[in-house]
């Protein structure tokens, strides 16, 4: 009997444990409206072009000691980025933001505080955007028109809340996602992208987090692998305005 309760418990644990995974998986990837809200732009995930151009996106930042490694890669290669940054820490760093803008960069919202959106209120998440996006405008006198949700957070509520206060769910292009954040190498994390390359993407890094110095790292690997390759980088607003028409 007592064996039988272990492998009960055991089966519980698994399947709470499967349950858990899956409902993370479907509300950060796998969306029921997905399909429908890519194919009319609500969310964006890529771009259709042939032109070999593509958009560089940096989360979680800015990080002193990171995000200015990167800023210098970035001017090192001519190349232009996309910052989605948190609003606690643009009020840490604002010089950082200051930089971005000077580099002609673009800087996108990605919450104030990266919590969970699933246990959020509409009001508290409203707010998470509304925030950022006033302490942004505060530090470069630009209003962002992207938003990034913290770990690819979706739901129509949120779709609903970004029509309203007026910016575009900027999403990212799978094939290219490294996953940097989990520690892994300069070179593999360049290795993956430059394999998985295609015009019209929306890369994601982070140069917020404990393996921001290997992302640093990559940024420039991967620039000059793929301007080798012919390859330009813009902002992700500069990427949309590319777009072709079915």
């Amino acid at each position: 009997m007592g064996k039988w309760k272990k492998t009960a418990a055991g089966f519980m644990f698994s399947g709470f444990l499967f349950v858990g995974m899956f409902i993370g998986f479907y509300n950060y990837a796998l969306h029921e409206n997905m399909d429908y809200w890519v194919k009319n732009k609500i969310v964006i995930t890529r771009v259709n072009t042939s032109e070999k151009v593509a958009a560089l996106t940096l989360d979680d930042g800015p990080d002193p000691g990171v995000t200015d490694k990167i800023l210098k890669y970035l001017k090192k290669h001519n190349a232009r980025a996309t910052f989605f940054v948190m609003g606690n820490k643009a009020e840490a760093h604002p010089q950082l933001l200051q930089q971005m803008v000077e580099g002609g960069h673009e800087v996108g919202n990605h919450s104030y505080s990266h919590k969970a959106f699933n246990n959020m209120s509409t009001d508290a998440i409203r707010h998470e955007i509304r925030q950022t996006n006033n302490i942004i405008h505060k530090i470069t006198g630009q209003k962002p028109i992207l938003f990034r949700p913290p770990g690819g957070y979706l739901s129509y509520e949120l779709v609903k809340i970004c029509d309203q206060e007026k910016v575009k769910i900027a999403y990212w292009s799978w094939e290219t996602d490294s996953k940097d954040w989990k520690g892994s190498s300069s070179r593999s994390i360049t290795d993956h992208i430059v394999k998985h390359i295609a015009p019209g993407q929306i890369i994601i890094l982070h140069d917020g987090g404990s393996n921001g110095l290997a992302t640093a790292q990559a940024v420039d690997l991967l620039l000059t692998d793929l301007t080798k390759q012919g390859y330009r980088f813009v902002t992700m607003s500069e990427l949309m305005k590319l777009e072709k028409k079915e």
